[in-house]
């Protein structure tokens, strides 16, 4: 008797652009199952949060920060309809890439079509590589120099943004006044990430802060009272003989 095994394969495929991006791994995760429900012709998905926080074995607060860095970083758009339901819309080539630029139906983000010409190709291959690397080096300096050493990767993600509304000068000048801030206690120091999320490199000094003085100042300032009262007690109580004065004018 001839036996026969029936194996079905479901898979998404990942476009390689997408692993390159400085992006979380739950984020390509999420890319991946979205991808499962999307319409093979308009890219749109429409599956909940919740059964997308059930397949990603996570929070739905935690879907929507993995969706949020795939809008930041153009993978997808995303749009609230009427109903409260949420349209995903996937982009299925590299956002490096040059093309015709349309908004997409409903989308929060342009998405690229149009025909790649070889030397669109060849220019992509040759910039990208040197714009990371710039990026990568404009970071270290700044986190060379930022005074607290939390969250590197989420560091990185808003400090690439931050270069969008401000120069890589105005950002390390104002990260080196923060460091420097004598009122500045490590304990309170931002992290990173919420120090650049704030556009931070903007504010004013911090303001005083009340500190326990050290022992040595503790000494320093009882020395200074008690000559303080020994020179209040020479000018209350002179060390004069009066009487032997007198004796002398008789």
């Amino acid at each position: 008797m001839e036996q026969s095994i029936k194996i079905e394969r479901r898979f998404a495929i990942i476009d390689e652009w997408l692993l390159d991006l400085d992006i979380s791994d739950r984020a390509i995760r999420l890319y991946a199952v979205l991808a499962r429900y999307a319409d093979n012709d308009t890219h749109k998905a429409y599956p909940s949060r919740e059964t997308l926080a059930q397949r990603l074995r996570c929070s739905k607060a935690s879907v929507d920060r993995a969706a949020q860095e795939l809008v930041d970083c153009h993978a997808m758009t995303k749009k609230q309809r009427h109903n409260s339901s949420i349209v995903y819309t996937l982009q299925v080539s590299s956002p490096m890439m040059r093309g015709v630029l349309t908004h997409d139906e409903g989308g929060s983000s342009p998405v690229q079509r149009g025909v790649l010409t070889t030397d669109d190709l060849t220019r992509t291959t040759e910039l990208e590589p040197k714009e990371r690397e710039l990026l990568n080096s404009q970071f270290d300096q700044f986190w060379s120099v930022y005074p607290k050493k939390n969250d590197k990767a989420t560091a990185k993600r808003s400090f690439e943004k931050a270069l969008k509304r401000v120069s890589i000068d105005e950002i390390i000048a104002g990260a080196e006044r923060y460091r420097d801030d004598p009122n500045r206690e490590q304990a309170f120091t931002k992290n990173p990430s919420t120090w650049l999320n704030a556009d931070a490199w903007g504010n004013e000094p911090l303001p005083v802060r009340g500190r326990k003085l050290t022992n040595a100042e503790n000494a320093a300032l009882l020395a200074q009272k008690y000559r303080e009262r020994e020179q209040t007690k020479a000018i209350e109580a002179p060390d004069v003989d009066f009487s032997a004065m007198l004796k002398g004018v008789q």
